[in-house]
């Protein structure tokens, strides 16, 4: 895993399972736009 230095508003969620949806939703409703 890759960790990128200072704030990020954009995430990439690889994955489809439970584990992938439910991060990629807790993430958007931090704010971050998911993909």
């Amino acid at each position: 895993m890759r960790t990128v230095p200072g704030p990020t508003e954009r995430v990439v969620v690889v994955g489809a399972g439970l584990a992938g949806l439910s991060a990629a939703l807790r993430l958007a409703g931090a704010g971050r736009h998911v993909t």
